[in-house]
């Protein structure tokens, strides 16, 4: 997966991390909420039960029945969040507890500390007081009482929100547990809606189209559905089939003017070997008679008439190779591809004086015209890069079949074509490839094994 990642992916993945986030907001708002309202409802329950505690106090004070007022207070211990209740006199000494277990000792050393700094915030101004812990889990509450005598005394109080605070977690957990899973299956059901039923769909078309840009498919495919996806895909399957058209009507139209050229090209080879080399040869055996007459009547002018003798058959040679290189013998024969290359090399050889040979290990039969006189175009055209442009002393032309298809290599030990060419941009590379491709082949240029240019020409067996 590259970065950035596709829509599939960071779409879902950011809908989860929001999501994720949203919901634990809500968790921590939910807790303090909850906490709050029950801070709410144990401040108030205090406040009740601090004012209560104080009336009972003072008026049990006044009948003296403090003994009486111990065992009330132990009474209200079972009030719910409530974990230590006292009354304590105006020099801090504990008087009676909840708890029965502090009453006598001073204040300060019992866990109603923090209740008593609520009773003496106002310098000893009598006045109810309630306040919380920073952790919220225990609320404090001091309440004053006149003892009479003995002076305003007062009713502390300690209720423990332990519990409540744990419930209020333990339940917005529960429901930060659901919305997660919840947002979770939302952001798979997500993907699984982007991956199948676009992206995957997207890939698909995409490949497709690239595989028809590299004339790898026939065809495109054409996505199911009824969405932006499927009309796209028709429009690209549509598109694909004029294209289709129209190069199988280009590559129609090619191979005519191939043909027309090939057979105007055997035309010609064939007027010059059937007229102009016919009359050539008249003309040379004239001219041996002529040389004959002068021996006897003029010895002066027989050299010159010998000079005339030789020019005229050298023109006929050359008349001779120009008329097989435009219409070599044997062609349309199964195994005339062979016989065609090997009268290619030879007359290379003997024509540029430097060594040049057919290699063709096995025989090699091609039924198809067309086929073989594109492979002997490309051949010829190859031999004549060579000797142009790689001054070599060695070129082997060579013929096979490799894995059912049909191979053509030409190989020279020369000193390489020059950067403009070597990249196969040259006319002459251009009409080989356009050749090759004519036929369903493909031209590889590269350096040979020994040195020099090595051109391959592959058509494949089905082509």
């Amino acid at each position: 997966m590259c970065f950035p990642p596709p829509v599939r992916y960071y779409a879902p993945l950011l809908v989860l991390v929001f999501g994720l986030a949203t919901t634990w907001l809500d968790y921590e708002i939910n807790v303090a909420n909850d906490l709050a309202r029950n801070y709410g409802d144990v401040a108030a329950q205090a406040n009740v039960t601090g004012a209560r505690l104080a009336k009972l106090a003072e008026r049990q004070i006044q009948g003296g029945e403090l003994a009486k007022f111990e065992d009330d207070l132990a009474a209200w211990a079972d009030e719910p969040w409530m974990n230590l209740a006292a009354l304590v006199d105006a020099q801090g000494i504990i008087i009676a507890d909840s708890n029965k277990h502090w009453a006598g000792r001073v204040v300060k050393e019992t866990p109603l500390a923090p209740a008593m700094k609520l009773a003496l915030k106002n310098h000893g101004v009598p006045r109810q007081q309630e306040a919380r812990q920073p952790d919220q889990a225990m609320v404090f509450g001091a309440y004053p009482v006149t003892m009479g005598k003995r002076g305003t005394g007062w009713i502390l109080l300690v209720f423990d929100r332990t519990d409540a605070e744990v419930q209020a977690r333990v339940d917005a957990g529960r429901q930060l547990r659901w919305m997660a899973a919840a947002i979770m299956l939302l952001c798979f059901c997500l993907w699984t809606a982007l991956h199948f039923g676009f992206a995957d769909r997207l890939a698909r078309l995409t490949r497709s189209v690239r595989d028809f840009g590299e004339d790898s498919a026939v065809n495109m495919e054409s996505m199911p559905g009824g969405d932006e996806v499927h009309e796209l895909s028709v429009a690209f399957t549509a598109m694909g089939k004029r294209l289709a058209e129209r190069d199988a009507e280009r590559v129609r139209l090619e191979r005519e003017i191939l043909h027309t050229s090939e057979t105007e090209c055997r035309r010609i080879g064939q007027d010059l070997h059937d007229d102009i080399g016919q009359r050539l040869t008249a003309a040379s055996l004239a001219t041996m008679g002529l040389i004959t007459a002068l021996e006897s009547q003029a010895p002066e002018l027989a050299p010159q008439a010998e000079n005339l003798s030789e020019q005229i058959r050298q023109t006929i040679g050359a008349v001779r190779t120009l008329s097989h290189g435009l219409a070599p013998m044997g062609l349309h024969d199964d195994d005339g591809l062979m016989n065609v290359l090997q009268e290619l090399a030879t007359s290379t050889a003997r024509s540029a004086r430097l060594r040049c040979v057919f290699e063709c290990p096995a025989a090699v039969s091609v039924s198809d015209a067309a086929v073989a006189g594109t492979l002997y175009r490309i051949a010829q055209e190859a031999v004549n890069n060579a000797l142009k442009h790689a001054d070599p002393g060695e070129i082997r032309v060579g013929l096979e079949r490799c894995n059912g298809s049909l191979v053509l290599v030409v190989e020279d030990d020369g000193e390489g074509l020059p950067e403009t060419l070597a990249s196969g941009s040259g006319i002459g590379f251009q009409v080989m490839r356009h050749r090759a491709q004519l036929v369903g082949g493909k031209i590889d240029i590269g350096p040979a094994p020994a040195g020099g240019t090595r051109i391959a020409c592959t058509i494949p067996s089905n082509s």
